[in-house]
């Protein structure tokens, strides 16, 4: 979009920006499928570089609708993006009292002659947050 602001040596970048910053607003967002100016005011919005002839009967928009329709898509948006990195997220294991376990040893000042892990060590005791005694 940048690139398709014409600037020469006549017409500066603070010039050019009013152009830009209306293309921006009459851009429909992936989310929401509405542009801000949609959102804001409720009519749709063009640059007039981009308004055919046949398009000014569609200007008027339900407001409360479209904006209701934003919040669904930012929420399921928000829902798929939790999904996402949930998924990536390393599964905890839950240990019970008796069961032996072994703790990864941190990789500073070892050779790859040391152990990797101590232990085994018994669970004796559950504590909040999966700590254990």
């Amino acid at each position: 979009m940048l690139t398709a602001v014409e600037v020469n040596k006549e017409r500066t970048w603070q010039d050019a920006v009013d152009d830009v910053q209306l293309a921006f607003n009459c851009t429909v967002n992936r989310v929401v499928k509405a542009s801000p100016l949609e959102l804001l005011i409720g009519k749709v919005a063009r640059p007039l570089s981009l308004l055919a002839l046949g398009d000014q009967d569609q200007d008027d928009v339900d407001i409360v609708g479209i904006r209701e329709q934003a919040v669904n898509s930012i929420n399921a948006n928000a829902r798929m993006d939790k999904e996402r990195f949930d998924r990536g997220k390393a599964k905890v294991s839950k240990f019970t009292v008796g069961d032996f376990v072994l703790i990864e040893n941190h990789e500073r000042n070892q050779t790859k002659l040391d152990p990797k892990f101590r232990g085994p060590f018994k669970i004796v005791e559950l504590l909040d947050g999966d700590r254990y005694l």
